[in-house]
């Protein structure tokens, strides 16, 4: 049989004075199915006391199983009285016997009994109990400052499930709740300032919900299970977030549909911060951490790791801040699946983002960054991925790391990719920047047998980019830069190596690619590719320019190198170097404007070497010291223009200049070979002159004026 116990005013009261009501209550309970009710409040059509303090004090006690409590204290409503000082404590303690039947309930709510002045509510409820059913805790605390509630259910073996839920209405109210055992949940509300509220939860199946609305808000959530769900909702000025899930069982949630490692935050104001750690030392897949911030100078921070050997794979972050805000995200996954971790930053304002992305393991693939921002911001992502795989032949494919930035107004970009790991493939980054800015992408892939590398930098205002790629082990193939910049006053570089030596047993490293394209004036642009010597193959550069003052230059080193560089439609006071060095190269200056320079040195068994000027001023010179059936080609149209051509050694070499209007200058320079041609064409006008010099047998020389 149930008993109940009803304890009002009457129970125990001590007056003090003429200026204070005191209630206290105390209830003792030992056996099952009972129930207890401490009612300790006026109603709201009794006359006002006219007292400047009162204090209500209740206690309940109850040992055994399936155990009720109910306590309520002030007003109802509250207001009646307008105490200086109204205090209500509610102390209820619920204790069963390990693997009992539980089933307890507290049930607290507390009213402030002044508009005005000191009212602090004060709650403790202790569930300790390790049974099979659940419990329960709801705490209501309306109105007042200094409220307080704590909340602990539970024990380490319990078998069944926590309740609590906290709502607090006021100012610099406190919340403690701590929960341990499975399929836990806690909710806690509070409206008003100077808020805090923290949160234990251990076990598997949390849910923890904390919602603060007002100023100066803190939040601390941890819990520990295979089930870790929480959310902070913090409406405010100052607020701060706390999410810390850590699942160390053995098993994680692998196999568990349904319950994955999940936080949002969601702040509203100024100055929030938000920090967020989820670690699977177990097995688990599918860590998720959801922040958004919309206020001044906000925080983030989301720590993620899965390091378990059953982890799955799967770590997500999300962050999406405006006015300006910080955002770090550090993501890492060790052994078993190490796959699938992607960074989401949106930002609004002139923020600063830091994405760092680690996976370690023989499946180390899919690591994702995303990042938005606009307002003149800083962003950087760093990549990197480790697998252990011995030999290219055997080895488990890594890679598939990708970075994409989106930038605006004059903002700077990072990206740092690596592989290590042969077979590995797929390392991409793209750089999207207007209104002027920076970007910088290095980029590395360690490993036998390795592919598919890109680099992509667009650019509006005056910008500068750098992209670095090396490949430095066997058999890899499909590299790419590519830079395009409009506007004036933009710098590229671009250097693309393979700093592995020695023997070759994978193969040769091939098809290389490095452009860009700069439209405006005052732009410089630098290509250096460079293999090892000989072996590798196709290294190809590539540089447009369209405007006035532009500087081009490209240097490679390679087996068969091919570069081009153009510098039209008005390019006047333009510079452009070549300079290659291999087995069979390939290199084009065209050049249309006035006092244009334009240089290629080729030392290579096989070369050919094309330059074309169109303009005033223009000067050209090829050099081609060694190699066999090397072909120099200059074509130069307007005044003041000079060419060289220097072939200092091989045979069946062709060099050939044709000059058109007044002032040019020819000369080409043939030696130690035979079976050379050389051809001078001037159109007599002006001082033209052209001059040969061959050494050798079967050489053919033709000038004409």
């Amino acid at each position: 049989m149930r008993t109940k116990l009803l304890a009002s005013a009457a129970i125990a009261a001590i007056c003090f004075g003429s200026t204070a009501f005191s209630e206290e209550a105390v209830v003792n309970q030992d056996g099952l199915n009972n129930s207890a009710t401490v009612d300790q409040t006026i109603d709201a059509s009794l006359t006002p006391t006219g007292l400047a303090s009162n204090e209500n004090l209740a206690a309940v006690n109850q040992t055994g199983d399936e155990n009720e409590a109910t306590v309520l204290q002030g007003h109802t409503p509250a207001g009646i009285d307008n105490f200086v000082t109204a205090a209500n404590s509610a102390d209820v303690d619920q204790t069963s016997a390990s693997g009992a039947t539980v089933g307890n309930v507290a049930t607290v709510t507390q009213f402030a009994d002044t508009a005005a002045g000191s009212a602090p509510n004060s709650v403790d409820i202790d569930q300790a109990t390790a049974g099979t059913e659940a419990q329960t805790a709801d705490v209501t605390q309306v109105g007042g400052s200094g409220n307080s509630a704590t909340v602990a259910q539970g024990l380490d073996d319990d078998q069944g499930g926590e309740l609590a839920t906290v709502t607090q209405t006021g100012s610099d109210n406190s919340t403690v709740v701590a929960q341990d055992g499975n399929l836990d949940t806690a909710s806690v509300t509070q409206d008003g300032t100077f808020n805090s509220a923290s949160v234990d939860q251990d076990g598997s199946g949390d849910l923890a919900i904390i919602d603060q609305l007002g100023m100066d808000n803190s939040s601390n959530i941890e819990q520990n299970g295979i089930s870790a769900r929480a959310e902070n909702v913090q409406d405010g000025v100052n607020n701060d977030s706390t999410i810390t899930q850590a699942d160390t069982s053995g098993n994680g949630s692998t196999g568990i549909p349904g319950y994955d490692p999940e936080a949002r935050v969601l702040q509203t104001g100024s100055d929030n911060t938000s920090m967020v750690a989820q670690d699977n030392v177990g097995g688990g897949f599918n860590q998720e951490a959801n922040i958004t911030q919309t206020g001044d100078a906000n925080d983030s921070v989301v720590l993620q790791s899965g390091e378990g050997p059953g982890f799955t794979g799967t770590l997500r972050a999300n962050v999406t801040q405006t006015e300006g805000s910080i955002s770090t995200i550090e993501q890492t996954a060790v052994v078993g699946n190490a796959n699938n971790l992607m960074a989401r930053v949106d930002q609004a304002g002139a923020s600063t983002s830091d994405v760092t992305q680690t996976a370690n393991g023989p499946r180390a693939v899919g690591l994702t960054a995303n990042i938005t921002q606009d307002g003149g911001s800083d962003a950087s992502v760093g990549q990197s991925v480790d697998n252990t795989s011995a030999s290219n032949g055997t080895a488990t494919q890594s890679g598939g790391v990708l970075a994409t930035l989106n930038q605006n107004g004059g903002s700077s970009a990072t990206v740092s990719q690596s592989i290590v790991g042969n077979a590995s493939s797929g390392v991409t980054a793209s750089i999207t920047q207007d209104n002027g800015a920076s970007a910088d992408v290095t980029q590395t892939i360690a490993a036998d047998g390795a592919s598919n590398m890109l680099a992509t930098v667009v650019q509006d205002g005056i910008s500068e980019a750098s992209v670095t790629q090396t490949f430095n082990r066997d058999g890899s193939m499909n590299f790419s830069a590519d830079v395009i910049q409009d506007g004036s006053g933009n710098d590229t570089t671009i250097v693309q190596s393979d700093n592995n030596a020695g023997v070759i047993p994978g193969g040769p490293d091939k098809d290389v690619f490095a452009s860009t394209n700069q439209v405006g004036s005052g732009n410089g642009a630098s290509i250096s590719q460079e293999g090892r010597a000989f072996p590798d193959l196709s290294l190809n550069a590539y540089i447009t320019q369209i405007g006035d003052d532009n500087l081009a230059s490209i240097d490679q080193d390679g087996k068969t190198n091919t570069s081009t560089i153009n510098q039209i439609d008005g390019a006047a006071f333009n510079t452009a170097s070549i300079s290659q060095s291999g087995f069979r190269v390939e290199g084009t200056i065209t050049q249309t404007g006035d006092d244009n320079d334009a240089s290629i040195t080729q030392q290579a068994g096989d070369a050919d070497a094309t330059i074309f000027q169109s303009g005033n001023g223009n000067v050209a010179s090829i050099d081609q010291p060694s190699g066999r059936y090397l072909t120099a080609d200059i074509t130069q149209t307007g005044n003041d223009n000079g060419g060289s051509i220097f072939q200092l050694s091989g045979d069946g070499n062709t060099a050939s200049i044709l000059q058109s209007t007044d002032g040019n200058f020819a000369t080409i320079s043939q030696s130690g070979g035979d079976g050379n041609s050389a051809v001078i064409s001037q159109t007599a006008a002006g001082n033209a002159m052209g001059s040969i010099t061959q050494t050798g047998t079967g050489n053919s020389a033709s000038i004409s004026q």
